[in-house]
């Protein structure tokens, strides 16, 4: 990717109306200081106490933190947010001064809790991960949420479709509703899948989705190769496609044909966690912008090659990092 292209990208973003329609979650990150823990006085358990704690938006939130960090400033967030604390963070974290949150939808149930992946790390090393959250919406309260993602859709350029949780907003009220939705209002407008599973509900998004899920989705196992397991759901369905293969690269299929983008080499500590999300961040906003295919591809990759070197955060990647990132790349050809 050139200079000028990437600077003509960077230019057409701020205007570019985003959508993100998902689980929108927390990453908890807590530093554990063991050593310092002293018996409870109530029951005589050794207390684990944290020595420092941070917090960063995940799951949707992540890539709306993406989206930002990009420069995208007309962004529209559409979810579930429980009325817990987590939620007021969250909500305050990616809706800081806009209206960005209206699609957010506060869910006072007292079962009800905001997602949360509490992250325990000891020196330096992530342990077991304890999870909050994970409850279905009803039909209910995923019908007040379609109405307001319907009142949205008409603004947007690119609609991203996030699913983290087996247990969030996708119930399956809210994947038929949201399919017809989808299929009724979004004409040529650009959507972008990314989750784990029902893969197969949105039938019109373009899929970005792992190696291992595009051969299941194909072949009913994780293990074929991913520049077949594209090729044949690109066959069965007529959905284009970009299937992410970790440290190798992407395959874009698209209906001129497949490209190959290898990843960016780096040879320093990677840590994968929010990879997926950066690239999804930098292959939907290019789409938004009129890049074809992949260009997209390419723009995801360059983001998600950053995203990898942020060790023990879920990180994001800047503009700057960005433009050393390419051009390090064209010195090196």
């Amino acid at each position: 990717m050139d200079e000028k292209t990437l600077d003509r990208w960077f230019s057409l973003i701020p205007d570019r109306r985003v959508g993100v329609v998902g689980d929108f979650c927390v990453d908890a990150y807590w530093e554990l200081r063991p050593e310092c823990g002293e018996p409870s006085v109530e029951t005589g358990i050794v207390t684990t106490p944290v020595g420092s704690a941070r917090y960063s938006p995940g799951g949707a939130g992540n890539l709306a933190a993406n989206l930002r960090a990009l420069g995208a400033e007309k962004l529209h967030c559409f979810g579930a947010l429980g009325s817990d604390p987590f939620g007021d963070w969250l909500r305050r974290a990616l809706c800081p001064d806009s209206a960005a949150g209206d699609g957010l939808l506060r869910i006072d149930r007292p079962e009800y809790h905001t997602p949360v992946y509490c992250k325990p790390f000891l020196q330096g090393r992530e342990q077991s991960r304890l999870d909050l959250g994970g409850v279905p919406l009803t039909d209910g309260e995923a019908d007040r949420l379609l109405r307001r993602i319907e009142s949205g859709l008409a603004e947007l350029d690119v609609l991203i479709v996030n699913q983290q949780l087996p247990h969030g907003i996708h119930s399956e009220f809210f994947r038929r509703e949201f399919a017809a939705l989808l299929a009724r209002k979004m004409g040529e407008h650009k959507v972008v899948f990314d989750g784990r599973e029902h893969i197969d509900a949105y039938p019109g998004a373009i899929l970005k989705i792992n190696a291992a899920a595009a051969s299941q989705l194909a072949f009913g196992n994780p293990d074929a190769p991913p520049e077949e397991s594209g090729a044949a759901i690109l066959r069965r369905t007529g959905r284009e496609l970009v299937v992410t293969d970790g440290g190798n690269g992407c395959f874009v299929f698209g209906r001129d044909g497949t490209t190959f983008i290898p990843a960016i080499p780096y040879a320093g500590p990677t840590d994968t966690v929010g990879a997926g999300d950066s690239f999804t961040a930098g292959f939907a906003l290019a789409l938004a912008c009129g890049f074809d295919l992949t260009e997209a591809a390419e723009l995801g990759n360059g983001c998600a090659a950053l995203t990898i070197r942020k060790v023990a955060q879920t990180g994001v990647p800047s503009r700057d990092e960005l433009r050393a990132l390419f051009a390090g790349t064209a010195s090196r050809r």
